[in-house]
């Protein structure tokens, strides 16, 4: 039985172009009301402002996981589990380098620093450099502290609600979900999944981003 079910955002519950279907809307609505005590918490790469707006849209939404699971919004409370200060020195320093152009949303920023930076880049020396880890979720790159991915604001996430592995889902789509599938007993992507994320997700569905998530919901039985 899932009880716990932790949705990433852009690219799950969005379209490409970051829209959400109103089916996938609707459907989110149904899942909530119909699976009595079913915990939804929102998880991503995105800032808590952004996130606090999706959630009033979509009208699910128990926990906002921010940041890639640097700062989360638990029963009107927020807490920071990292600082900003070395994802800020990494990102001075490839925006020299490189370039990059920092994501609008760092203003809101409180563990990480966003950009966006066309072409393919090593990033490991900056990486070792300022002991950051450096992702892509598609959307733009994320510069993070060590330790601060989804996986670890999930055992975080099911301590707060006393819900074993074994009775939480995640759903996803990009690289950064990885260690959010690792870290739950059940997952599952859409067609439009990250390669590497679908060797580690337990289902795949041949739908892309919203009716794939309603494809995800049906085949676990929350629908």
């Amino acid at each position: 039985m899932i009880r716990l079910l932790i949705l990433d955002i852009d690219g799950t519950i969005t379209q490409k172009d970051q829209s959400i279907l109103p089916e996938t809307l609707m459907v989110l609505r149904k899942v909530s009301r119909i699976n009595e005590g079913l915990k939804i918490c929102l998880a991503s790469g995105n800032v808590l402002p952004v996130m606090f707006g999706i959630r009033n849209i979509l009208g699910v939404g128990n926990s906002l996981a921010g940041e890639n699971g640097g700062i989360l919004l638990h029963e009107n409370n927020i807490e920071t589990y990292f600082e900003k200060s070395k994802t800020v020195s990494a990102y001075r320093e490839i925006e020299k380098d490189l370039g990059a152009r920092e994501f609008i949303t760092n203003r809101w920023r409180e563990t990480s620093v966003s950009f966006i930076l066309d072409g393919k880049h090593d990033y490991s020396s900056y990486e070792k450099k300022f002991d950051v880890v450096i992702q892509d979720s598609g959307f733009a790159k994320h510069i993070m502290n060590r330790g601060q991915n989804k996986g670890f604001i999930a055992n975080k996430i099911m301590g707060l609600y006393s819900i074993p592995i074994e009775e939480t889902m995640a759903c996803g789509d990009g690289d950064n979900d990885i260690d959010l599938f690792r870290a739950v007993g059940t997952s599952g992507t859409a067609g439009n999944g990250s390669k590497d994320l679908k060797e580690v997700a337990e289902y795949i569905s041949s739908e892309d981003y919203g009716s794939g998530l309603i494809d995800i919901m049906k085949h676990f039985g929350l629908l």
